[in-house]
């Protein structure tokens, strides 16, 4: 992948993380409109006992079915810009975005917890749907920046065990490069990686731990280890070398 198809993988992820965000934003919306209308002339005491039987968790799934499948179609997209240098079973890579949509609806299932727990604190108070809306937002990871960086990791936590399966088939002595984003929201944990070079497996696990081939340098990391090969692109040690004296 060129330092172009680097890029426009990121702003790939990007877009379709803030997208599925909106859409989860507006089904939080719509569903304490609908539960509070739901309530119509009850008495708090009443729409308590009511809420308890209701199953807001479908009613919440239903509203999301299209953030569902953007997120899945987008690990499709995801898997073009991947660069191959080994073969992987369909049933491998099924599996990896089965992984994550089941942590996609487990958010939608905590979603669905924090809503009908604010709603009847709402009815009980008799506040309104704003102030219920404003209560689910600030908790549980469940605001537009919280809920984008859960999936922006999570599509990257795909590429980047996508390419540690391949990299598990390749011979001991194979190199790799740190590759991706270097400016100011780099962390140091990435620069120091993209600072060290190419490296092989053991090196790799040896300076900075296995862990790192999945998560990178953490939540929101935009790089990953990459095989290397002559002339990479978004692979920058010097430049990584040189921000990294900088910050400090």
């Amino acid at each position: 992948m060129g330092v172009d198809g680097l890029m426009s993988d990121q702003l790939f992820i990007e877009s379709n993380a803030e997208a599925i965000a909106e859409i989860l934003l507006e089904v939080q919306e719509r569903t304490i409109a609908e539960l509070y209308a739901l309530k119509g002339s009850k008495s708090a005491e009443e729409f308590i006992k009511f809420i308890e039987e209701l199953d807001v968790k479908g009613i919440i799934l239903a509203k999301a079915e299209n953030a569902i499948a953007i997120f899945e179609a987008s690990h499709s997209g995801m898997l073009q810009s991947i660069q191959g240098f080994a073969d992987l079973a369909e049933e491998t890579l099924q599996t990896l975005v089965n992984y994550n949509r089941d942590s996609l609806l487990s958010q939608l299932d905590n979603m669905a917890q924090i809503v009908k727990k604010e709603v009847v604190n709402g009815a009980i108070a008799g506040s309104p749907t704003k102030a219920v809306l404003d209560k689910v937002r600030g908790q549980g990871a469940l605001s537009k920046p919280q809920l984008q960086t859960l999936i922006n990791t999570s599509m990257n936590e795909y590429s980047r065990n996508v390419t540690k399966l391949m990299i598990d088939k390749m011979p001991s002595d194979t190199k790799y490069v740190y590759i991706g984003a270097l400016d100011e929201r780099t962390r140091p944990e990435c620069l120091d990686m993209m600072s060290a070079g190419a490296l092989t497996e053991a090196e790799i696990n040896t300076q900075f731990g296995g862990g790192v081939f999945s998560e990178g340098g953490g939540y929101n990391c935009r790089h990953k280890w990459e095989i290397s090969v002559q002339d990479k692109f978004g692979h920058d040690p010097e430049g990584a070398k040189n921000l990294k004296d900088k910050l400090n």
